[in-house]
C-alpha cells in the first residue's frame, strides 16, 4: 500500500511541476577539497567554482553550512562624517556676529564651505 501511496504522490507532484530534491550536489571528494583548502576568501571560492564546476556562490554557501573557515570581504570604508549645512550657517553666523542668516541655509554645501574657510 505504502508504495501505491509513493507512485501517486511522485505522479501528483511530476504533474504540478514539483521537484524533489533528491540529487546530492556535492560528492563526499568534493567536500574533502572544500576543507582542504581551508581558508575559503572569495578568490580562492572562484578558483574552487571553476575548479569544482559550480557557482561561486554556492562554494561559499557550501563552506558556511559545512562550517569551513571563511573569511569575508571586507566592508567597504564608512564616508567621514561632514558637518551639516545648518551647522555650517550657526558657524558663519557666529563667525559674523549675527543672530541668523536667513536664505544662506538654501546655499550648496560646497559655497558654504568656501565662505566658511574664508571667513575663518
Amino acid at each position: 500500500m505504502l508504495a501505491l501511496y509513493d507512485k501517486i504522490a511522485s505522479l501528483y507532484n511530476y504533474l504540478l511541476g514539483y521537484k524533489i530534491m533528491t540529487d546530492i550536489n556535492y560528492t563526499p571528494e568534493m567536500v574533502a577539497v572544500l576543507k582542504a583548502a581551508q581558508p575559503i576568501n572569495y578568490a580562492k571560492a572562484q578558483e574552487l567554482a571553476k575548479q569544482l564546476d559550480r557557482g561561486v556562490r554556492s562554494i561559499i554557501a557550501k563552506t558556511k553550512r559545512e562550517g569551513f573557515d571563511y573569511i569575508s570581504k571586507p566592508a567597504p570604508a564608512k564616508k567621514k562624517a561632514a558637518p551639516s549645512k545648518m551647522d555650517m550657517v550657526a558657524a558663519i553666523c557666529s563667525a559674523l556676529d549675527m543672530d541668523t542668516c536667513e536664505g544662506l541655509e538654501k546655499s550648496t554645501g560646497a559655497a558654504l564651505n568656501k565662505l566658511l574657510s574664508s571667513l575663518a
